[in-house]
Order: C-alpha cells, then structure tokens, then sequence
C-alpha cells in the first residue's frame, strides 16, 4: 500500500521550478483539487502547469495541491487521495 505521508515528502515546493513556455523546468507533475457541483471534492493530475489550466477551463477553477517532478508520484497521490473513505 502506498504511504500517504511518504508521496507528501517527496512534494516539492512550487517556487522551485521555473516557467519555460507552456512548461516548468524541471518538468513537473500536478495534482488539483477540484470541488464538484455536488459537493464532492475530486483530484486529477497532469503536467503542471498545462492541466491546470485544462481544469480551469473544464471546471471553472481548481487548486494545486501537490508537486512532483514524478508523474508516478502524482498519479498514486491522485489514486490515494480519490480513494473512497472507510
């Protein structure tokens, strides 16, 4: 099982990567929060900071919660934090 605290160690801090174009060197990975119409709160993930915008205009706003330079990392803290709660 993935270690939520673990995936959180390994996000990085936003200001420490640099705008290049469409995309951030070093590439990274996003993953959004996003507040659905019926009061659900869903993430989704992607090259930042390209799906972000992609949410943005998808669903009106979205929020960066978490940045990896992994693409792996960001989708199991999507998987985590999307699982259903016990």
């Amino acid at each position: 099982m993935i270690d939520l605290e673990d995936l959180i160690q390994r996000a990085i801090d936003p200001s420490t990567v640099k705008l290049e174009g469409t995309l951030t060197n070093p590439p990274s990975f996003g993953v959004y929060v996003i507040d659905s119409d019926d009061g659900n709160t869903h993430y989704r993930f992607g090259s930042h900071p390209v799906r972000q915008h992609e949410l943005e205009d998808k669903f009106g706003g979205c929020e960066l919660e978490y940045l990896f330079l992994s693409r792996e990392d960001a989708a199991a803290m999507t998987a985590v934090l999307n699982r259903p709660e016990s």
